[in-house]
C-alpha cells in the first residue's frame, strides 16, 4: 500500500511539471515574438513592412509581404539571429515592382514674334514762300550748266525676321536586349547564408550571389555579383544510432535589373559519413558488460537485468555522439546546370562587371 502511494505521488509530480513546462514554453513563445517585432520596428528596411510573426515552440514563422528582397533577407536575419529562436520558416511575399513612369518629351520653344515694321514719315507741306524762292532759284540754275542729277532716296525695306531654329526632338529611350539562356547553361554561385543539416529544414530560402557572369556569344549577360537564391529541397540529419546526413539545393530564382526570374536547375547534394557500424559496435559493447556485471552480482537473474541496462547505457552514449552532420557554410562556391530556358531583358551599357 505504501509502494502505490509512492508512485501516485511520482506521478502526479511528473504531471505538475509538464503542465508548468507548457506553460512556461507559452510564454517563451509570445517573449520572442514580442522581442522579434520591436527589433524588425526598430530596422529601417523592414519597418515598414507588413510582417506577421508566429512563434511555437521555439519555432518562428515569418509571414507577410515586403517591398522586395532586401526587406524580406533583413527580416529572416533579425528572426534567426534573436535568441531563442531555434528556427525560421520564411512564407513572405515580395511585393511586385511598380513600373516605372515614360520620361516626357522637352516642350518644343514657339518661334519669336518678328518686330512691327516702321512706316516710312510723310512728307511736310512747305510753305508758300519757300516755293517761290525754290522756283527762283531753279529758274537761275537752268541758265548754268545742268547739275548732276540726285540719286533717288533708297526704298524703305521691312528689317529682315530673324530665323529662330527648332528644337531637334528628344532622344528615343534606349530600349532593353532580350536574350534566351539556353537550359544546360552552368551556373556558378557564392552562398551568402550558410546552411546546416541539423537546424535548417526543407522548404527554406537562402540568399547567394553568382560567382561567375552568364556569357552568350562573348557578351556578358548577367554580371558576377547578382543576387540569387536558392531551395533546400532536401535536408536530412543523421540519426541517433545510423544515417546520413544529407543537403540538397537547387536555383529558384534571380533579381537582374529591376527584375525577377524563376530559375529551374538540378539538385547540389552534400552527404555526410555513416556512424552505422560504430553504433553497433558501442551497444553490443555496453550490453556484454552490463551481463558481466548482472552475472556476479544477482546470478542468471542479475544477467538479464546488466544485458538490458548496458544496452541502454551503449544507446545512450552513442545519442550523445550523433552521426556526422553537413554545413555548407558562407562564401562556398556551387554549381548548378539549368534545366529550362530563361529569357532575359536587360541593358548592356549597365552590366560593368568584367569578363572573366
Amino acid at each position: 500500500m505504501r509502494m502505490r502511494n509512492r508512485v501516485t505521488l511520482f506521478l502526479a509530480a511528473i504531471i505538475l511539471v509538464a503542465l508548468a513546462a507548457g506553460c512556461s514554453s507559452k510564454q517563451k513563445d509570445q517573449a520572442l515574438a514580442t522581442d522579434i517585432k520591436a527589433k524588425m520596428f526598430s530596422d529601417p528596411l523592414v519597418r515598414g513592412a507588413s510582417v506577421d510573426v508566429a512563434v511555437k515552440n521555439g519555432e518562428a514563422t515569418l509571414s507577410g509581404e515586403v517591398p522586395n528582397d532586401g526587406a524580406r533577407y533583413a527580416a529572416y536575419k533579425i528572426a534567426n539571429d534573436t535568441a531563442g529562436v531555434k528556427h525560421v520558416t520564411d512564407k513572405m511575399v515580395v511585393q511586385s515592382a511598380q513600373a516605372m513612369p515614360a520620361a516626357e518629351p522637352a516642350p518644343v520653344q514657339a518661334p519669336a514674334e518678328p518686330p512691327p515694321i516702321k512706316k516710312p514719315h510723310a512728307a511736310k507741306p512747305v510753305h508758300k514762300e519757300a516755293k517761290h524762292r525754290a522756283d527762283s532759284n531753279m529758274s537761275a540754275m537752268n541758265s548754268g550748266p545742268d547739275p548732276a542729277p540726285a540719286p533717288p532716296p533708297a526704298a524703305s525695306m521691312p528689317p529682315q525676321q530673324p530665323v529662330t531654329a527648332e528644337a531637334p526632338p528628344p532622344p528615343p529611350p534606349p530600349q532593353p536586349k532580350r536574350v534566351e539562356i539556353p537550359a544546360g547553361t552552368s551556373v556558378r554561385v557564392q552562398m551568402i547564408d550558410g546552411v546546416d543539416s541539423s537546424v535548417n529544414r526543407a522548404g527554406e530560402i537562402f540568399h547567394a550571389s553568382l560567382a561567375a557572369p552568364i556569357v552568350l556569344d562573348n557578351q556578358i549577360v548577367v554580371p558576377a555579383g547578382t543576387d540569387v537564391y536558392v531551395n533546400l529541397t532536401n535536408a536530412k540529419s543523421a540519426g541517433h544510432m545510423t544515417g546520413q546526413s544529407t543537403l540538397a539545393l537547387e536555383l529558384v530564382r534571380m533579381e537582374f535589373q529591376g527584375k525577377s526570374y524563376a530559375l529551374a536547375s538540378n539538385d547540389y547534394t552534400q552527404t555526410g559519413s555513416s556512424r552505422g557500424k560504430r553504433t553497433a559496435e558501442t551497444v553490443g559493447g555496453g550490453a556484454v558488460l552490463g551481463t558481466l556485471l548482472g552475472a556476479v552480482i544477482g546470478g542468471g537473474k542479475g544477467a538479464a537485468i546488466g544485458a538490458a541496462t548496458g544496452a541502454g547505457a551503449g544507446g545512450v552514449a552513442q545519442g550523445v555522439t550523433k552521426g556526422q552532420q553537413v554545413k555548407i557554410p558562407s562564401e562556398t562556391k556551387l554549381d548548378f546546370s539549368l534545366e529550362q530556358p530563361v529569357e532575359v531583358s536587360y541593358f548592356p551599357e549597365r552590366n560593368r562587371s568584367p569578363q572573366h
